[in-house]
């Protein structure tokens, strides 16, 4: 019986860091993206207002 214990709750432990490290990262790269369209935004605006 502890073995088993052992077994399932190690596979528990993997699928919880799966978890955590994939929301993590799936948030990080949500701000980055929006960061980058921002500064994007900006570089254009800039960009519009030295040509007029």
């Amino acid at each position: 019986m502890s073995t088993f214990m052992d077994i399932f709750m190690s596979i528990l432990f993997v699928f919880f860091m799966i978890f955590i490290f994939g929301g993590y990262h799936k948030n990080k790269s949500a701000q980055r993206e929006a960061q980058r369209e921002a500064d994007e935004k900006k570089t254009k605006e800039q960009e519009s207002s030295i040509l007029k």
